[in-house]
């Protein structure tokens, strides 16, 4: 897809075949024509000349809205509780949906306007702010094209849907300075901040080893294997898929189950284990890399027609410690042992316990043991709206959000790290200065995630 069409028309003959490698090639490019219109350079004058406090003194800070599904309509929700923010478009491919938001909207501002395009909700010179909340493979063209027309960016996780496309972004928001701020609102959670503050203190000791799990409680038959089909009236499939293979509509492939398939996302790591291991890293030092990581997996049990592993386990190797994230979708842990998901630091003094519900501490006696804690009221609203308040202190200070473009970038490249591992079916060692892996399994590797 050629995001340097303007008409509709020609949006609607581009072809969907476009390859991720040529989307990389191509992108800052084509978004920065794409934001060459008047409006767009209006905008980026106008933010180039006046001082950011204008904006926080005499404005709402005035969203425009990419996708309103279930994720979008919540993000909306949240915008929608602020006093200094007004969404002022929305666009989805489903005329459902952006009906559905303009109705929210309406609840407490003007009706606004509605689009199947983003490519409005970007050249529209009153958005300050773009939320991009669409399918995975559809985050980095509307993110790096807002940043190139000069709009700072809420974009839910991950990143992108490669490694390289999530390097592209970053390079997009550091050029145009864009306050980009990525949905792991976890990071804005006061226990999950108290918590990553005891590890990093020592208050278990030195940790060799953090495990990470998400479990599902689906049938064996899954979702299902309802046969291809016309796509809803009003949707245009081509354009949904966009340059991933060229496939008739099916109802699996849409909507929320799309992260099943690895034509879409990056499976379950890039899902849950996002939320998950962005926290691992946080606590355990984002300035420590990979060095190595490992996938084990497949599909065994679970009889749908998706594509992503019904189990697997993923290992990366650091220098001093060992990170892991388990996934099976037939089975979470038994009832009385707690969440489907969550995180375990284990250290020389204890091991703690971290998800949305707050933290517990085990004291590990043999070597001395540390102050048992337990916190168990928390509640995941202040997460939320903690996460979009310091967005929009960001967009009026221009300093960097909690999840800013370089958090986002690590956390996703670590989670594709381990979907790469699990197609080339084994161990790949990381290069990650150059951000590419190494050795005599890169080819195999390389030839895998061309087909994802």
């Amino acid at each position: 897809m050629d995001p340097s069409k303007d008409s509709k028309d020609n949006r609607r003959g581009s072809s969907p075949d476009v390859s991720r490698r040529r989307f990389i090639r191509t992108a800052a490019g084509a978004a920065a024509t794409a934001a060459a219109s008047a409006s767009s350079a209006r905008a980026g004058i106008a933010r180039s000349i006046f001082p950011s406090t204008v904006l926080g003194a005499n404005e709402r800070i005035r969203t425009g809205h990419i996708g309103l599904g279930g994720m979008g309509k919540r993000d909306l929700q949240f915008v929608m509780l602020r006093n200094d923010m007004q969404p002022i478009v929305m666009c989805d491919l489903l005329e459902e949906h952006r009906e559905q938001g303009a109705d929210i909207t309406e609840g407490k501002f003007k009706r606004p306007p509605t689009t199947a395009w983003f490519e409005d909700v970007i050249e529209n010179k009153d958005v300050d702010a773009v939320v991009v909340c669409t399918p995975d493979h559809w985050h980095a063209i509307p993110a790096i094209m807002a940043c190139e027309a000069g709009k700072d960016v809420y974009c839910e996780k991950p990143l992108a849907t490669t490694i390289a496309e999530g390097r592209a972004l970053v390079e997009a928001v550091k050029r145009n300075d864009t306050v980009f701020q990525m949905g792991t609102m976890q990071r804005s959670g006061p226990y999950f901040q108290e918590a990553v503050g005891l590890i990093r203190s020592g208050h278990i000791g030195d940790i060799a080893r953090v495990e990470t799990w998400a479990h599902d409680a689906r049938p064996i038959a899954g979702i299902g294997n309802p046969p291809d089909a016309d796509p809803p009236e009003g949707l245009d499939w081509d354009r949904y898929i966009g340059w991933t293979p060229k496939v008739p509509y099916n109802p699996n492939r849409y909507l929320h189950n799309f992260r099943w398939f690895l034509d879409y996302s990056g499976g379950k790591v890039t899902d849950w284990g996002t939320h998950l291991i962005d926290i691992a890293l946080w606590a355990m030092g984002e300035e420590k890399k990979p060095r190595a990581v490992t996938a084990m997996g497949g599909r065994y049990i679970v009889q749908d027609n998706t594509t992503v592993p019904d189990t697997l386990e993923v290992l990366w190797e650091f220098d001093d410690y060992v990170l892991s994230f388990s996934d099976r979708m037939y089975n979470p842990m038994p009832e009385g042992r707690g969440l489907h998901y969550g995180i375990l630091f284990h250290g020389t003094l204890g091991t703690m316990r971290v998800d949305r519900l707050g933290y517990e501490i085990f004291s590990f006696r043999h070597n001395g043991g540390c102050e048992r804690k337990v916190v168990k009221d928390a509640k995941e609203m202040p997460m939320n709206t903690g996460h979009w308040e310091n967005f929009a202190q960001c967009v009026r200070s221009r300093q960097q959000p909690i999840c800013n473009v370089d958090v986002g970038h690590n956390t996703t490249t670590v989670c594709h790290m381990g979907t790469s591992a699990y197609v080339a079916g084994g161990r790949l060692e990381w290069d990650a200065e150059h951000e590419r892996f190494r050795g005599k399994d890169r080819q195999a590797v390389m030839a895998g995630s061309s087909s994802m």
